[in-house]
């Protein structure tokens, strides 16, 4: 196990066959996707393994943190706890991927130099919704009512009215 915090980055060729372990948290590194994406990220943490077996090197572990997005129903900001797991085998470069086949992921890591602050965000990223979403019991889902508090809400015509009178028949029965 190395150190208490994870570095930023990783010299595989410095490293010796075998295992390599790091946890800790991701202190001091920006995020700049993550910011590209309005997101505040709190502590991220992570556990990884880096294994090396006649020269081929494979990463597993995973991430997590609370990243606070807006809520796309209320527009308020959302705290989700957000965690990412991965198995991924270590390139030098994109095209030694086609050698895997599409079923093993890969990271690319050009002259041995793995940037775990990018890996790491990238798992971040993918373990976001789609929607980010308060649950429902903590949202009021965009529904304000403007006016003096305590007033009930006006209430509205439905547009479609006018077409129940199509639906009945002579009789008065609705088809």
């Amino acid at each position: 196990m190395h150190g208490n915090g994870l570095p930023h980055r990783v010299d595989i060729a410095r490293l010796g066959e075998g295992e390599h372990s790091w946890a800790g948290a991701l202190a001091g590194c920006p995020l700049p996707r993550m910011d590209a994406l309005d997101a505040r990220v709190g502590d991220v943490s992570a556990t990884l393994t880096l294994t090396i077996d006649r020269g081929r090197p494979r990463l597993q572990g995973n991430c997590s943190a609370v990243v606070t997005l807006v809520c796309e129903r209320c527009l308020a900001p959302v705290a989700l706890d957000t965690a990412g797991a991965f198995d991924l085998v270590v390139v030098d470069r994109i095209e030694e991927a086609d050698g895997y086949g599409a079923d093993q992921p890969v990271v690319v890591a050009p002259k041995g130099q793995l940037d775990i602050a990018a890996l790491i965000e990238d798992e971040l990223i993918l373990a976001l919704p789609v929607i980010p979403t308060h649950d429902d019991t903590d949202c009021d889902g965009g529904q304000r009512q403007f006016g003096p508090a305590g007033e009930a809400a006006p209430a509205r015509d439905n547009p479609f009215q006018a077409l129940e009178s199509l639906k009945r028949d002579d009789s008065g029965e609705v088809h």
